[in-house]
């Protein structure tokens, strides 16, 4: 897991380097940028009657300068029939909220929509509108509230001076009052109607007509200004349900513009075009002359609009998308992408550009949205005659890198899915592997180190690293085997070959003895008596060990069931009739004590503790107790002596064990060891410990209770 997880360091790596490679293409694209914008203002610069203020024809904001606003040859008189107005005008354009300018994401074109034309003569600026409404509310003059009927907002700003709001509102048809309002659109400044701005409502079948005259000389050379269509349908709420505004981006511009638009600079600049970018050519006196280009394609709603459309099956497959853009950043498109209003930050730009000629190469962010911006001031004989600004979306190049990046993502999650089940696999083969290796070598000997088997036999045809150490432990195991036969067989043949010798020696020093009766009380020939007979002591001991397990599989259905502390007393008895200098006594309960077993092999493991106990102990009785605890019967010796070496007091019952300090004791350590074997034999176990005052030992061997019925 810990192998898989490492290769998680590879796609963070590739996360690391596309991230610096967007920085990089970001800053690619901010040098051509201002290259382009080095590029027009050079193209500009010495053109002092393309900024002449005298030169330029007003726009409203929102109209490409392909389309301008009419220049009427006469002026139009605001009683003037309808027609004569529509006549006038080149162009009347749609505000419908289905094409370019559409205004908010929820508005209804069968509700409510506007056509509007615009247009100027000398000091006055004209404006139609014909409204699509079906329900057509008046004002109430008894309501004091001027907000609650249908209703003309027109919004001027002169630049560096407050906004002046002005409400056209009709009680009936004709002419319309006009109100300077205050902020928020509630309260009129005065209760009086002014009188420079003029203008008649008319009623049609499908809604009305307005028809507005305003003066240039309350706008201004340097004014901002926005229309917008106020609508309401209840004639008892009174609430409004709808406007248009003839701004089309409302989510960049509180407020519409008054442009004065220069035609042959916008031809100049109109050959230039840049993807998603938009290019804005300023005077001197802060008055946009020419603008090419948008942001943001209006295509990128509809698109959205149909993804909003899909089913439940096509929502669950964007449940990986949303992981995608959450995880990636997916650049945004359409409404969702437009910054918030940036007339301040374009104005903060202009002014170090304008006022103090210098450039500015910046790169901004709107929420999801990265805008490069570029800035040059325009010269004309030495003098800053205006300002080149320079806007386009870094979105699209985020969107080729995310979808790089996302392509590299699916590309990875297959590798790493692929590669984490090929090593996930291997590992588990292989601990699979290790434990059946580890499963058969502990399973080829017992706990005391007695061999089972001498061979492994699951994977020992393996190739590798593995099936090497498998087959190295079964050959270690095959040798084992063989010296631990060799070692079984060795007693037998001990036995075998060095009874011969014996016996020769043996019979040679009793015919000695009996040719030459002074030396019975010879040292030197009773020494080597004893020898002889330490010898058949311990070829005893070791052909008893060897063949005790042998002859118990062979007794094992001689079993019967008798009672323990008779027998217990009969060999006591026995013990303390041999060992007459010490005191052997039995401690038990009144009562029986019945198991189940073979008498001769308890009796013989008797033997063994008793003769251990006198062998190991200097004062004291040597006691032999009996109790019963659960169903289990304990049968114990105690003695008094030496405490058990802590080096081998739990290896005690092991073959080859011993405690004797004294060589010439014919002691190999193999009676506790018998004494183990009897104990499992009957289904009991074995254990040695010292007395609480560590005054001597107490060997257990705990038997199961055998039932009298």
């Amino acid at each position: 897991m810990l192998l898989v997880l490492s290769l998680l360091a590879i796609p963070w790596m590739g996360y690391k380097s596309v991230r610096e490679m967007e920085n990089f293409l970001l800053e690619g694209q901010q040098q051509a940028l201002d290259l382009t914008s080095e590029g027009i203002a050079s193209l500009l610069s010495n053109r002092e009657a393309l900024f002449d203020p005298d030169v330029g024809v007003a726009e409203v904001l929102g109209q490409s300068f392909e389309v301008l606003p009419t220049k009427l040859t006469n002026s139009l008189s605001i009683d003037a029939n309808v027609a004569d107005w529509e006549s006038a005008f080149q162009d009347i354009h749609e505000y419908t909220g289905t094409g370019f300018f559409e205004c908010t994401t929820d508005y209804k074109p069968h509700s409510l929509s506007v056509r509007h034309a615009l247009g100027t003569h000398e000091s006055f600026v004209y404006a139609l509108f014909q409204v699509t409404d079906d329900n057509v509310v008046f004002r109430d003059p008894e309501l004091v509230s001027l907000a609650n009927s249908d209703q003309l907002r027109v919004t001027i700003q002169s630049f560096g001076i407050e906004l002046k709001r002005y409400l056209l509102v009709a009680r009936e048809e004709g002419r319309m009052s006009v109100y300077s309002m205050k902020f928020g659109w509630r309260e009129p400044e005065t209760g009086e109607a002014l009188k420079e701005i003029t203008a008649v409502f008319e009623p049609t079948d499908s809604g009305y007509f307005i028809k507005v005259r305003i003066p240039k000389a309350i706008m201004g050379q340097r004014a901002r200004i926005k229309f917008e269509i106020v609508d309401v349908d209840d004639l008892v709420a009174r609430e409004i349900i709808g406007r248009i505004s003839t701004d089309p981006d409302p989510f960049i511009h509180n407020l519409g513009r008054v442009r004065l638009m220069t035609p042959a600079l916008a031809k100049l600049v109109e050959p230039i075009y840049l993807s998603e970018a938009n290019i804005r050519i300023w005077d001197k006196d802060f008055r946009l002359r020419a603008e090419l280009g948008s942001l943001y394609p209006g295509r990128l709603t509809i698109q959205r609009g149909r993804v909003s459309d899909k089913g439940w099956l096509n929502r669950i497959e964007s449940i990986p998308l949303a992981l995608y853009d959450w995880v990636l950043r997916q650049p945004l498109g359409g409404l969702k992408d437009m910054p918030v209003d940036s007339s301040k930050e374009d104005l903060r730009i202009l002014s170090k550009v304008i006022n103090n000629g210098t450039q500015v190469s910046e790169r901004r962010r709107h929420g999801e949205a990265k805008l490069i911006v570029s800035a040059l001031p325009i010269w004309a004989n030495g003098e800053i005659q205006g300002a080149i600004l320079m806007k386009q979306s870094g979105n699209r190049l985020l969107s080729l890198q995310y979808e790089t990046l996302r392509r590299f993502m699916l590309l990875f999650l297959g590798v790493f899915l692929f590669l984490s089940v090929v090593i996930l696999v291997f590992a588990s083969r292989l601990t699979y592997r290790v434990g059946r290796l580890q499963r058969e070598t502990e399973q080829a000997t017992t706990d005391e180190g007695r061999l089972l088997r001498d061979n492994i036999r699951s994977g020992t045809r393996a190739a590798d690293e593995l099936g090497s150490l498998t087959r190295s432990i079964s050959a270690m195991l095959q040798n084992l085997g063989q010296y631990t036969r060799y070692l079984e067989k060795l007693p037998d043949t001990l036995a075998h070959e060095m009874n011969n010798p014996l016996n020769v020696v043996n019979s040679s020093l009793e015919n000695l003895q009996y040719s030459n009766q002074d030396l019975r009380d010879n040292k030197y020939f009773l020494r080597a008596q004893n020898g002889v007979q330490r010898l058949r002591s311990i070829l005893t001991s070791l052909t008893e060990a060897a063949s005790l397990k042998e002859a118990l599989e062979q007794e094992s259905d001689q079993f019967e069931k008798f009672d323990l502390r008779q027998l217990v007393t009969s060999c006591v008895d026995g013990y303390q009739q041999v060992y007459i200098d010490r005191t052997i006594r039995i401690d038990a309960l009144p009562g029986t004590f019945y198991i189940k077993g073979v008498p001769d092999r308890v009796a013989q493991l008797l033997d063994k503790l008793i003769d251990n106990a006198v062998r190991f102990s200097t004062v004291g009785d040597i006691v032999v107790q009996i109790s019963l605890a659960h169903e289990l019967i304990s049968l114990s010796v105690l003695n008094r002596g030496p405490a058990l070496p802590q080096d081998i007091e739990h290896r005690l019952f092991d073959p080859m064990v011993s405690s004797a300090k004294d060589a010439r004791q014919a002691h190999l350590g193999l009676g506790l060891y018998v004494v183990r074997l009897i104990a499992e034999f009957h289904g009991g176990t074995v254990k040695a410990e010292n007395r609480q005052d560590r005054s001597g030992v107490v060997v257990t061997v705990t038997l199961t209770r055998a039932h009298t019925v």
